[in-house]
């Protein structure tokens, strides 16, 4: 093993060594202290839904399913279940199975980052996401994003990544990577389209050569036909109820901002989409801070509008060393952010929500970071 191998690895080692310090610290702070303002609400109602799907399983049944995908605290609580069923703190247990799931996808996020550009990269994109405090805190409670997180950045990686980073996996990567976003599915169902939308464009730019552009142009007309003609309108309204309704559900709250907005049509959606992206990624603005927690999460904030510039500085490097991949987060990153911006009205919960996404802006942001400081990173990563 190189000097230069040995010291990349003793990086990664560092990286999920210090994701998982942090998130373990926080699981102390949680649970001898009122600290943690995620600790509470959702958190105590997943919490009771495993020990009531944990004494199913002691009974010798299996906890049913729920027939609507929304109940999430159901299916969380399933999933959680199992730790219910070994003596002890089960809480803690489930802290521990969370955080050790969000400190692994910091891991696999650097890992992603040496892959499409380099060490560097990876460290710079994953440092945000182990040591920003809403993120740790969030890590270190019984909520579902941490398993989320796993599940979308262990897909990226299984998916994109250079072929000789998992050459080992052979073609097990891709049905792999695809049981991932399954697994984060089963507690995020709406996120399904996202994932669709950016393998499909991934898979486009991969094979947009092989494809005659008369029969491209001819294929997408006729699918657009299709689903213009007889499709269209109906899932319109029922996207536009959806949104509407999950818009209400989040309007409620210390945070609550811009609760009269209702995307109930089109124009609506559309000329508000920016606007509520900026509210998703950036909030609280400065005359939301009302307590210490809030100011913390605006510093965060800022580092996220600064991810943003370096982002789009990195979007050229990061076309011409993976188009297919640079495709498929820029599409799903835009979509997904868009549409979260139309249904969260509530800081708190853009808060948890947004670490789905701030992965491929810190990803970029590496990217950007690791072109122009080379030389001096190449001296500590390698």
């Amino acid at each position: 093993m190189t000097m230069n191998e040995w010291r990349r690895r003793r990086v990664g080692v560092t990286v999920l060594l210090t994701a998982v310090t942090l998130r373990l610290l926080a699981i102390a702070v949680t649970t001898v202290t009122s600290l943690n303002p995620y600790a509470k609400a959702d958190a105590d109602q997943f919490a009771r839904s495993a020990a009531t799907a944990a004494a199913t399983l002691a009974s010798g049944h299996l906890p049913s399913l729920p027939a609507n995908p929304n109940n999430v605290i159901r299916l969380w609580g399933i999933v959680l279940s199992p730790l219910w069923l070994l003596p002890g703190p089960n809480r803690v247990y489930g802290r521990l199975f969370v955080a050790l799931c969000g400190a692994v996808a910091v891991y696999l996020l650097y890992r992603l980052g040496w892959t499409l550009h380099s060490p560097q990269a990876g460290v710079v994109a994953a440092v945000p996401m182990a040591i920003y405090p809403s993120v740790v805190l969030v890590h270190s409670t019984v909520l579902r994003e941490s398993f989320v997180l796993l599940g979308i950045v262990g897909a990226a990686y299984l998916l994109l990544a250079d072929s000789t980073e998992l050459s080992w996996l052979g073609g097990a990567r891709y049905p792999l990577g695809l049981l991932a976003l399954a697994l984060a599915s089963v507690v995020r169902w709406e996120n399904l389209p996202l994932y669709a939308l950016g393998f499909g464009t991934g898979l486009v730019v991969c094979y947009r050569r092989q494809l005659p552009p008369w029969r491209l142009t001819a294929s997408l007309a006729t699918v657009g036909t299709f689903v213009g003609a007889w499709l269209g309108r109906p899932l319109i309204r029922k996207g536009l109820a959806f949104l509407v309704t999950k818009r209400d559900r989040r309007s409620k709250g210390r945070t609550v901002y811009l609760p009269e907005f209702r995307p109930d049509t089109v124009p609506k959606a559309v000329a508000f989409a920016p606007v509520g992206a900026i509210y998703f990624l950036f909030t609280p603005f400065p005359w939301m801070i009302e307590t210490l927690a809030d100011a913390v999460v605006f510093f965060e904030a800022l580092g996220n509008l600064a991810a943003v510039g370096l982002a789009v500085l990195a979007l050229p490097v990061a076309w011409r060393r993976s188009k297919p991949a640079t495709a498929a987060l820029v599409v799903a990153f835009t979509v997904g952010v868009a549409l979260y911006g139309l249904v969260n009205a509530n800081v708190g919960t853009n808060v948890r929500q947004r670490q789905m996404f701030l992965w491929v802006l810190f990803l970029f942001a590496g990217i950007a970071v690791a072109e122009r400081t080379e030389g001096m990173l190449s001296e500590w990563v390698g």
